[in-house]
């Protein structure tokens, strides 16, 4: 997928989203099953979850200028302006064991960057476990969730809420450095665009890592390719313990392995991550 490149003919306003754009530039693929836009909701991903538990058909894509009720990872509030940014959840079943499922939040992070890359022509990377950022802010994040049923994926919900056209600049409540593509770039870009340009590149991802094919390696060798944190010190904190050390590296299952100063080796699953720039002086990423 580097070598290919997903032009868009259409700029709808970016004051007003149009996901009929969008359903006929992904049709016949996955995503142009079946596309529902809400105006306001209260999270995207509570909603298609909903939606799976009901029967929803792989596929499923929704989309909303609002939530009133937007999550973040460990329960988090995404907040977002109405109208400006990207918020939407797509469904998947896949035929993959439950220890498998890190391998989709990577490609979809990875469609993401590309998406943003492709449309706006910003570089952005990816902070483990699951956020997208521009220099040391924050550019988007991803949140997944999947059912199990007796060893059994029966569906999963990728959600990301991505800052397009939005200047955070202006709020107040923010609680961290966050940009968006119109704040790196001064210009407003098109969100079904970028919608559509990342719905194919998951669609085509998604087939070849159903295939098992030698090309799932490579978006392994791609994700730490593009990790933030990757050969810096980081700090980690887990909730029980905080620790310093490099980030070497991430395995096939998503985890974070870190070298200690003493050269002990420790991998893990979650945390929230700082890069450490000095002993008296972080900078939370």
């Amino acid at each position: 997928m580097e070598n290919e490149t997903i032009k868009m003919e259409v700029f709808e306003s970016p004051e007003s989203f149009n996901p009929d754009i969008v359903e006929s530039a992904v049709k016949p693929g996955l995503f142009g099953k079946d596309i529902i836009y809400r105006d306001t909701i209260g999270s995207t991903n509570v909603f298609l979850k909903r939606l799976a538990q009901e029967g929803a058909s792989e596929g499923t894509v929704v989309i909303s200028d609002e939530q009133s009720a937007g999550l973040g990872r460990l329960g988090r509030e995404w907040f977002s302006k109405k109208g400006e940014n990207l918020l939407f959840s797509v469904l998947l079943r896949p035929q993959l064991p439950p220890n498998k499922m890190f391998v989709l939040t990577m490609i979809f992070a990875l469609a993401g960057i590309d998406a943003v890359q492709e449309i706006s022509g910003l570089n952005s990377m990816i902070k483990w476990p699951n956020d997208i950022y521009i220099g040391g802010k924050k550019l988007g994040g991803i949140l997944t969730e999947f059912s199990v049923v007796q060893g059994v994926v029966q569906y999963l919900v990728l959600g990301m809420g991505l800052n397009v056209n939005w200047n955070p600049e202006e709020e107040m409540t923010l609680l961290y450095p966050t940009s968006s593509i119109f704040a790196e770039s001064q210009e407003k870009v098109s969100r079904e665009d970028i919608l559509i340009n990342l719905l194919k590149r998951l669609d085509v991802s998604y087939y070849e890592v159903g295939l098992d094919s030698e090309r799932t390696e490579g978006f392994y060798e791609k994700w730490n390719e593009k990790s933030l944190i990757l050969g810096k010190t980081v700090v980690i904190e887990t909730g029980k313990e905080r620790i310093e050390g490099e980030a070497a590296g991430i395995d096939r299952d998503g985890a974070l392995t870190l070298i200690t100063s003493n050269g002990d080796e420790r991998k893990f699953l979650c945390g929230d991550v700082s890069v450490k720039m000095s002993l008296s002086d972080q900078r939370n990423f």
